[in-house]
């Protein structure tokens, strides 16, 4: 069965002195990174975890923090991932659904997340939950030394304490099950219910492995990209992985990021004309990818740079693959490219995206597996066997890397006093990024329309995780319908949502 972490350690075996991973000034080695995985896997069972036992990893990825997550997943530890802007009740609800027995977190989510923090937190205009509130987890802090560690908590470096024969202990000596739960990410999903993505070993290496192909990673090379996924698949094809700091560096090969990540690039790009002359391939994901942006990469970069839309979801990742090229031809749909080797598209009567693979998810945290995974999208195949995107059939919004399901948040919303009701939609940006506004109804026609905006702005960590905040909040005396149902008016508010912006307000 596929083994990314198998990979892995030729890799560092094959590359040893070659750097693996750089944040700033910060390296380690491919020979220290494989060194400090199986000490990490040792000390895992000396501290007490075992295997099937459940961390949540929230430390900054880096030359120090990914030795400690790769050496618990090599000790069959599984990885779950709760977003620290998570709304809190939905936080608690992801708590429970995993049971984690341990937190490695920063120490800066600690000193925010505390109940005494709250003023903190209302300066930065940043909800974050309190992780220490998990009173059944053993806690381990990263990072530099803050005041509200939980009490009793130890340090990340715990885990990298040598260990005396590592390679003979039982945490290494155990046969990993490469099917068995490895890593659990939560989605929003279309209902309060949340949605635990679970994956294997073994899915997520023939995942790696598509990617690493499409890519074209070989040894010797840099990318520099932050999605953790993507920079494990470069590191186990001997790739260096540049984690983006305070600067961007003077010189890398490729480049991973969603789109709003390129348009950032772009723009520090222009005052390092030497850096984009020798960058060969830039890869975007996790949005829409609209011609204007692949025409802008061009201008900057030139137009030999290789540019690859990837389409996906956590659910599997990558899914079809298309060139900017293709994204320039104009079309009657997007086209979203030829589906990677392993991967088949089959479609509903309704033309909705269904897919399966080798790479696909092992099913929802305590639901059954699917054969199938219907992605809401809707689309068919082209003559030339590429994928076609028609539209979403699910009511979803898409900015930076985040999917915003509205209906997720509106039920919750109404429950605000003075609000009658509310609707979320987006205005399409430049690149195809939704600018997002909240509309509600105010229960009092004649009421104080700026003081309810304030109100729902102070109840929103309630209700929604704060990367789905809306870019702004609007008040109607009443919500626009149609139709003989009379139900929203869908596309009246769309169109007013981008007037807002095109006007400049």
């Amino acid at each position: 069965m596929p083994n990314f972490l198998a990979k892995l350690e030729n890799a560092c075996a094959a590359n040893g002195s070659s750097t693996a991973i750089t944040l700033g000034e910060d390296s380690i080695t491919f020979a220290e990174l494989w060194s400090n995985i199986e000490i990490v896997a040792a000390n895992a069972r000396r501290l007490g975890f075992k295997q099937g036992d459940t961390f949540l990893f929230l430390a900054q990825p880096g030359p120090r923090t990914m030795p400690v997550a790769l050496g618990l997943l090599k000790a069959g530890m599984r990885l779950a991932f709760i977003d620290p802007f998570t709304a809190v009740e939905s936080f608690h609800r992801r708590v429970d659904l995993v049971q984690p027995k341990l937190v490695i977190a920063d120490s800066k989510l600690y000193l925010l997340g505390n109940p005494k923090s709250q003023w903190l937190r209302k300066l930065i205009r940043l909800n974050v939950v309190d992780y220490a509130s998990i009173g059944e987890a053993k806690h381990f802090v990263s990072g530099a030394r803050l005041p509200m560690h939980p009490s009793g908590s130890g340090r990340i470096e715990e885990f990298l304490e040598p260990v005396a024969q590592a390679g003979d202990d039982d945490a290494n000596s155990t046969t990993l099950d490469t099917n068995a739960d490895a890593v659990v990410v939560f989605t929003s999903g279309t209902t309060g219910d949340p949605k635990g993505v679970v994956h294997s070993i073994s899915s997520l290496s023939a995942s790696f492995d598509a990617t690493a192909e499409a890519f074209g990673f070989k040894p010797g090379e840099t990318l520099f990209c932050e999605p953790m996924t993507v920079g494990l698949v470069a590191m186990c094809r001997g790739v260096t992985w540049m984690i983006p700091g305070k600067k961007l560096p003077q010189s890398f090969d490729k480049f991973f990021g969603v789109p709003t990540d390129v348009i950032k690039l772009l723009g520090a790009l222009e005052n390092q004309p030497e850096t984009a002359r020798n960058l060969k391939l830039i890869g975007m994901g996790g949005a829409p990818v609209l011609p204007s942006l692949i025409n802008r990469i061009h201008s900057v970069v030139g137009s030999n740079v290789t540019t690859l839309c990837v389409y996906g979801m956590t659910e599997i990742l990558p899914a079809a693959i298309a060139t900017g090229e293709e994204k320039l031809v104009n079309t009657e749909a997007d086209i979203l490219g030829k589906p990677v080797p392993g991967v088949e598209f089959s479609f509903a009567d309704d033309k909705e995206i269904l897919i399966r693979g080798a790479g696909l998810m092992k099913g929802y945290l305590g639901k059954p597996p699917n054969e199938w995974h219907a992605t809401g999208d809707l689309g068919y195949l082209d003559a030339q066997g590429r994928l076609m995107l028609l539209g979403r059939k699910k009511n979803m919004l898409i900015r930076a890397d985040m999917n915003i399901y509205p209906s997720l948040y509106e039920p919750g919303l109404c429950t605000i006093e003075g609000v009658a009701d509310a609707v979320i939609v987006g205005a399409p940006d430049e690149i195809g990024d939704d600018r997002v506004v909240l509309y509600v109804v105010a229960s009092e026609k004649n009421g104080d329309a700026a003081a309810l905006i304030e109100r729902v702005k102070r109840e929103l960590p309630k209700h929604m995780d704060q990367q789905s905040y809306p870019d702004r909040i609007e008040v109607l005396r009443e919500m626009p319908v149609s139709g003989r149902g009379q139900k929203r008016d869908m596309r009246k508010l769309e169109a007013m949502a981008l007037e807002l912006f095109e006007a400049g307000s």
